[in-house]
C-alpha cells in the first residue's frame, strides 16, 4: 500500500479563464481545496499537513515555490516603475455646490393698540 501524500496541481477553473490550485491528498476522488493563488495553495497545504501528518510532494512545493518568486518579482519590477510610467486614475471633477445664504432674520413688528393682545403679526 502506497503512503498518501498532498499534492498540489494547476487545474482549469469552470467558472472563467484563471487557472486555479488544487489541494488533494492521494487516494482521494476529489480534491480538498481549490486557491486562487499559489501562496494560499501552499498555506493550505502546510495546514493539511500539521492536520493530517501526510507529506507534501517534493514537485508540489518546488511548483509552489517558483511561482510565488515568479509573482514577487512582477511585483518588485512594478514597484520600481517611475511614476510617470503608471497609468494616472482619471480624477473625477468636484461637483460644484452653491454658495449658502445667510437666513433671513425674523422681522418683529410692533403691536398697536387697537390690535387684540393675544395675536402675534409675522411679516
Amino acid at each position: 500500500m502506497e503512503a498518501k501524500v498532498i499534492i498540489v496541481t494547476v487545474v482549469k477553473s469552470n467558472k472563467s479563464e484563471n487557472n486555479v490550485w488544487m489541494v488533494a491528498i492521494t487516494g482521494e476522488e476529489q480534491g480538498l481545496a481549490y486557491c486562487k493563488s499559489a501562496y494560499k495553495a501552499m498555506r493550505f497545504a502546510f495546514k493539511l499537513k500539521k492536520q493530517t501528518g501526510f507529506y507534501i510532494e517534493d514537485a508540489s512545493l518546488k511548483a509552489l515555490s517558483a511561482e510565488i518568486a515568479l509573482l514577487k518579482a512582477a511585483a518588485e519590477v512594478e514597484a520600481e516603475k517611475p511614476a510617470e510610467q503608471k497609468p494616472q486614475a482619471e480624477a473625477k471633477p468636484k461637483k460644484q455646490r452653491k454658495p449658502r445664504t445667510k437666513k433671513a432674520e425674523p422681522v418683529i413688528v410692533p403691536i398697536s393698540n387697537d390690535v387684540q393682545p393675544e395675536l402675534i403679526a409675522f411679516q
